[in-house]
């Protein structure tokens, strides 16, 4: 590094950059805001505060704000809004800056991220993680997929995608209000989304190796354990072991995949019979139809799609 860039650092290090996305839960995340920020400065906290404006700004912030040598990037937003602010931590497809951590509070409806992350969405927690300073270096998914464009596009995505049912359920979820919170909003869009869905032709590798060429329901590549506001999707996944869980639903009918919804909230429907349950390194899914993928609860763009496992790529602190 040149020696203005070391001076930029030293000048940064005990302010902590802020991105808050005041939309997030349904507006309520700007609402509260004020309040969050005067707890954490009384409690000594030194904030360089920005708001997102439209989807993808907090990449941009995230991107400056590493540019300018800050070595702690707070997310204040749901779990789209960490997903953006990860994404500026990287340059053309390479970690762009080792010596800065990511701070996550989470605001958002379904905050399922830091549920496998052990994290609180209490600000006094948020004050203790950031003082104690400890860091945990988590799994990324890295993924190839096209957006609603069709142009090639690469991103990073923390906890889960998933392709077919559930892209089109956050497709709809991103359009209405959430007042009723994650768990019920998701639900309701999962409901509403099943009685329009067909399953769709996939063609599914994992490591390489051709598991499923037929009809099906959906398939999420997860590193966490919960999506969808707190639905254990995948209940042995650990989000620094190296690998993804895969979990496959076949060709569902509708009575299936509304049971099977009932099921993953209890994290015992990785039992049914047309559901497998995969751990890998890389996944392929391809399809002559139309597929759409969600990435940390935000719709994306479609098949074909390629994802690749980055084992402790990222710094959190906990």
């Amino acid at each position: 590094m040149q020696k203005d860039n070391k001076k930029i650092y030293s000048s940064k290090n005990n302010i902590i950059y802020t991105i808050v996305n005041p939309i997030s839960s349904n507006n309520k995340t700007g609402k509260r805001w004020p309040a969050h920020q005067k707890q954490l400065k009384r409690a000594g906290l030194q904030l360089k505060v920005e708001h997102t404006n439209y989807p993808g700004h907090a990449i941009r912030l995230s991107e400056e704000a590493l540019s300018k040598g800050y070595k702690t990037i707070m997310a204040v937003g749901g779990d789209g809004t960490v997903n953006e602010v990860v994404n500026g931590f990287f340059q053309e497809g390479n970690f762009a800056e080792k010596r800065s951590s990511l701070l996550i509070f989470s605001q958002g409806t379904g905050s399922d991220y830091i549920r496998s992350l052990g994290l609180s969405k209490n600000v006094k927690d948020v004050i203790e993680i950031y003082k104690r300073q400890k860091i945990k270096w988590v799994d990324l998914g890295r993924m190839d997929y096209l957006n609603f464009d069709k142009k090639k596009t690469k991103r990073f995505f923390i906890n889960t995608a998933d392709v077919g049912i559930g892209g089109e359920t956050v497709e709809y979820v991103n359009r209405v209000s959430k007042l009723m919170g994650g768990l019920l909003t998701y639900l309701i869009g999962a409901v509403r989304t099943l009685f329009k869905y067909k399953n769709k032709d996939m063609e599914i590798y994992i490591d390489g190796s051709l598991i499923r060429n037929d009809q099906t329901n959906s398939v999420v590549v997860s590193l966490g354990k919960y999506f969808a506001g707190g639905m254990p999707i995948a209940p042995k996944a650990e989000i620094d072991d190296g690998l993804f869980d895969i979990i496959i639903l076949g060709d569902l009918s509708k009575t299936e995949t509304l049971l099977n919804m009932y099921k993953a909230y209890r994290g015992t429907h990785i039992n049914y019979p047309k559901i497998d349950y995969i751990k890998g390194k890389t996944v392929k899914i391809t399809s002559s139809d139309r597929v759409l993928i969600d990435i940390d609860g935000e719709s994306a763009g479609m098949l074909p799609v390629k994802f690749q496992i980055l084992k402790e790529a990222f710094p959190v602190l906990s």
